[in-house]
């Protein structure tokens, strides 16, 4: 099978202004409709802004020089931020959080009532879809998940969120000309979604416990492995396995563990590890193919973890492979 080739592009736009009805109209176009007041002196009123996207994933590098208070519309993406200083009030319902600088926030979707204090930020934007189809796979469906809070669970778990947030924005900002691969994509917004479900409470973290599925038969994993084997060059997800095999999410992961000692992704990942083997192979390095190009091509996007599978696997290191 050819190599995936497809990329998309980076959109990357540098903003800096005086004017707070033009920075309300454009933050409304990337987020959500609101209203926005500033607490004291219009005139000093200032904003930053260093905005990269691709696809459905986006990292905003923000600064606001005022206090504000904002009502905004229900949103209907993940907004997840990152404080680097000044502070955030946010209101919704019942809910009320506070936070400053080295602190996650996740914004919840309904309509919100916030006092932005001088802040700057990071905000990093990418489609519910992504966690709720995660979260299936641990047993609640959409229609009962939920987030329960803003702030992150534990000192640690702040942590985790602010280095998958490091992680996404320097994915974003090394991109080359070309953009970035579907898959390194696909798979970068995976992790965004599995880190906020370790981070931010939410009801797969208090769900019951359900028991196992039944005995799956061969022939079901041997479709799910036809599928995965075809499809490897383009995103794909447990639940587009679980459909071209015919069960559950679950019943195909208890499957994969019964007759192949594996999980379904955990079988993916191994495809894609020998299809990057054999670009590896037939590579040129003087034409300008590297390990890192190859890699990412294949969606894989921590290159230190790439190295040591692949050598775990093969025996050398990749770039062995493509040098000799």
């Amino acid at each position: 099978m050819a190599a995936p080739t497809s990329h998309l592009p980076i959109e990357r736009v540098a903003v800096r202004s005086g004017d707070l009805e033009w920075v309300r109209e454009m933050i409304s176009q990337r987020y959500t409709d609101h209203v926005r007041r500033v607490r004291g002196e219009v005139r000093r009123f200032g904003f930053r802004s260093e905005f990269a996207a691709a696809g459905a994933l986006s990292v905003d590098r923000v600064r606001y020089q005022a206090c504000m208070a904002v009502t905004a519309d229900p949103h209907d993406t993940m907004l997840i931020i990152s404080m680097r200083g000044g502070g955030f009030d946010v209101s919704t319902g019942r809910q009320r959080c506070q936070a400053g600088g080295g602190e996650a926030l996740l914004l919840p979707q309904a309509g919100l009532d916030v006092v932005q204090d001088w802040p700057a930020c990071e905000v990093v934007q990418f489609p519910v879809e992504a966690v709720t189809r995660i979260a299936e796979q641990f047993g609640v469906v959409p229609a009962d998940f939920r987030f329960d809070a803003m702030t992150a669970v534990s000192p640690a778990a702040n942590r985790r969120w602010l280095a998958t947030h490091t992680y996404l924005a320097r994915l974003l900002d090394t991109a080359g000309d070309t953009g970035i691969p579907v898959l390194l994509l696909s798979a970068a917004i995976d992790a965004a979604a599995t880190a906020a479900l370790s981070v931010f409470p939410n009801t797969t973290m208090t769900m019951d416990y359900v028991a196992g599925p039944g005995r799956v038969p061969p022939a079901t994993v041997r479709r799910a492995v036809a599928y995965i084997d075809a499809h490897a060059d383009q995103p794909v997800t447990c639940e587009d396995i679980a459909a071209a095999a015919g069960v559950s999410v679950r019943a195909l992961q208890a499957a994969f563990r019964r007759h192949l000692d594996t999980t379904p992704l955990g079988y993916l990942r191994r495809v894609r590890l020998e299809r990057a083997h054999r670009d590896l192979q037939a590579a040129d390095p003087t034409t300008g193919a590297t390990v890192a190009a190859i890699a990412r091509r294949w969606g894989f996007t921590d290159l230190s973890r790439f190295a040591a599978d692949y050598r775990r696997t093969f025996g050398r290191l990749p770039r062995h492979t493509l040098h000799h």
